[in-house]
């Protein structure tokens, strides 16, 4: 049996700066589901998992206030609160650009290729942005470090509770399904049964 996703990322709707996230909080793993759990175990064995399973989304919280307190993750966070809105509104503004280029060659009567050059700049911008993010500020890099954190957290947690049958899982942030119905599955903790 699957207990589901049992702890999920809070999305932080408390913390944003204008209409953007802010991503100095550290997210923390909240809303325990159970109903699968109670359905298949009851009694004392129940409330020992349920209370385990609990003792480790508070750990696993403790753990990633930890990992948000170091000073490079600090300077990190920071640098995320202003690339990701830049990156948001130029390509708001790329989109506008495509329209507004179309408009202008109509009203000059020029061709659309020589309007688009003005296009090209801020397609350079943008993909100059979304590769520093990626890469110099080191998302890739911090997103490592603090899953290995939660998963070692996580193992010592599953041969602490190796006797109730039952092991917990940690799985990131990922995107299930093709093409329209693609969704983002937030970071969570999943206990299964062994």
């Amino acid at each position: 049996w699957k207990m589901g996703n049992c702890c999920t990322f809070a999305k932080n709707k408390n913390h944003r700066i204008a209409c953007f996230k802010d991503y100095t909080f550290p997210p923390q793993f909240q809303d325990i589901d159970c109903t699968r759990l109670e359905k298949q175990i009851s009694g004392p064995q129940y409330e020992e998992i349920k209370y385990a399973f609990k003792y480790l989304s508070k750990n696993t919280n403790e753990e990633i206030k930890k990992e948000y307190t170091l000073e490079d993750r600090k300077i990190f966070n920071k640098r995320l609160n202003l690339i990701k809105p830049l990156q948001i509104i130029l390509l708001w503004a790329l989109f506008l650009q495509i329209p507004t280029c179309i408009m202008i060659s109509w009203i000059y009567e020029t061709f659309f290729y020589e309007v688009l050059y003005a296009y090209f700049p801020g397609l350079f911008l943008i993909l100059l942005l979304a590769f520093a993010s990626e890469n110099l500020f080191g998302i890739k890099i911090m997103k490592k470090r603090l899953n290995s954190k939660i998963e070692s957290v996580v193992i010592a947690w599953n041969v602490i509770n190796a006797h109730n049958g039952v092991f917990a899982v940690h799985a990131p942030e990922r995107w299930e399904g093709k093409g329209d119905s693609r969704r983002k599955i937030p970071e969570s903790l999943n206990l299964w049964n062994s």
